[in-house]
């Protein structure tokens, strides 16, 4: 089995309210424009260190060995701890229990880089336990010190694309929507990550809302990351030419209905497969 996984994120307005207890009757949005300017002054950038890094999405598309399309969809969505309704420990408890049980190969796009160790230092908040992800000897799996979820230049347990199509750092500025650009997949077609953190604390908008948003545009980023990882295996020559374009109408007629991104996908995959002919 294989996952594809994308994490999106929000300022934590708890942690910075510690930061900046001047701000506490602010709202959200203000909260966070003051501590982005303060980072932006610092080092250049306004992205905030990873533990003041709220998860409030974690998408996957499931894959079987060879890549077939199963399903996609969001963790934590039917997740309840002790009748309690913590969105960030639900989704955290959610996928470290599915890693944990299932071992699926993780493919990602600067998951070791961010959305991994967002995950893990978050999981910490809440005691929560990720054995899979760090242990180095079970036989069952084939698990051993140089092949496991950690070791970076394996790519049996976790594929980082920005990691392999950037020869492990030897190449920088690679970003998965200019990637996705090139090889004529949708990328982000509406919306970007740094517009989250604003539909997240949008006080006018409702809950449902803004999570239904924010949740298919994280979707909509693991399909593309999905597609780049066909790309990358039939580079490879993992996946005949043929096979992959099979598997891409499978995608086509599996992708859910009625999201924001089906169209635009449906359309793509049409467009890609016409080379096939």
């Amino acid at each position: 089995m294989i996952c594809v996984f994308d994490i999106e994120t929000v300022p934590d307005i708890e942690l910075l309210i510690k930061n900046y207890p001047e701000l506490k009757e602010k709202s959200p949005l203000d909260i966070c424009q003051k501590a982005m300017e303060d980072q932006r002054e610092k080092n250049g950038s306004d992205f905030l260190p990873i533990h003041l890094h709220k998860i409030i999405s974690i998408a996957s598309v499931i894959l079987d060995d060879y890549g077939h399309f199963i399903k996609v969809g969001s963790f934590g969505k039917t997740t309840k701890i002790d009748g309690k309704n913590n969105i960030e420990e639900n989704l955290i408890l959610d996928f470290l229990k599915f890693v944990n049980k299932s071992q699926p190969k993780l493919v990602s796009f600067n998951g070791r880089g961010f959305d991994l160790p967002t995950i893990m230092l978050r999981a910490m908040r809440y005691n929560l336990s990720a054995n899979a992800y760090y242990e180095q000897d079970n036989p069952t799996f084939n698990k051993s010190k140089w092949e496991n979820y950690r070791q970076r230049f394996s790519e049996r347990f976790h594929t980082d694309l920005l990691d392999s199509l950037g020869h492990f750092g030897m190449v920088r500025q690679l970003k998965l929507d200019s990637i996705c650009s090139m090889l004529n997949i949708p990328g982000k077609y509406d919306m970007s990550g740094d517009l989250v953190y604003k539909i997240y604390y949008d006080e006018k908008m409702d809950s449902d809302t803004k999570m239904t948003k924010i949740d298919e545009y994280c979707q909509s980023d693991v399909l593309n990351t999905y597609w780049v990882y066909l790309k990358y295996e039939l580079l490879k020559g993992e996946l005949l030419l043929q096979d992959y374009f099979n598997i891409l109408d499978e995608f086509k007629d599996k992708i859910p209905q009625n999201k924001s991104y089906t169209d635009v996908f449906i359309q793509a995959i049409k467009q890609e497969c016409m080379n096939a002919k």
